[in-house]
């Protein structure tokens, strides 16, 4: 069984909208933030903007920053992207491929009506990535820069990123 996940970004004038594209697979954070770590750093250069960018360009089977073009489709409409992951299949019931779907905008307080188990918002300006359950609560943000392999061939399962300190927050 798969879990399902939302990626993207709030909108910068109204932050309690959210700008998000399905992601079929993997979708638990202990395998999202590693991987949005990895694209950031590689595809993206370290620029949260262009990341927000890549992720939003379509809906998702799954990222994969390892992914090149030569990459093998498994439906028609599919395709890989170098760096980013596999795009979700858009064909119809007559095998004809479709149009992509349009990013996914809802307010977060409506985040139960959706079929995900976590929502992901990438943040611009701080470069991390706040983590809410499928209720739209949220429960951490975790910088880019903490959630990092240490080496693109190290695949053990990653430690917890940090969450990044609450302001205000005593240590």
């Amino acid at each position: 069984m798969s879990t399902h996940c939302y990626i993207g970004a709030a909108d910068p004038d109204n932050p309690h909208v959210v700008h998000a594209r399905f992601v079929l697979f993997d979708g638990h954070p202990s395998v999202v933030l590693p991987t949005l770590a990895a694209i950031w750093a590689g595809h993206a250069r370290r620029d949260a903007r262009a990341l927000i960018t890549a992720i939003l360009a379509c809906d998702w089977e799954h990222l994969d920053p390892d992914i090149t073009s030569t990459a093998a489709c498994g439906f028609a409409g599919q395709r890989p992207v170098p760096g980013v992951g596999m795009t979700l299949a858009c064909t119809t019931t007559d095998g004809v491929v479709d149009a992509p779907e349009p990013v996914s905008v809802f307010p977060l307080c409506h985040a139960g009506h959706l079929d995900a188990e976590w929502i992901y918002l990438i943040e611009a300006g701080t470069a991390a990535v706040a983590v809410h359950t499928d209720d739209g609560t949220r429960i951490g943000a975790y910088p880019l820069t903490g959630c990092l392999h240490p080496t693109a061939a190290d695949r053990r399962p990653p430690p917890p990123c940090e969450p990044r300190p609450s302001a205000g927050a005593q240590r």
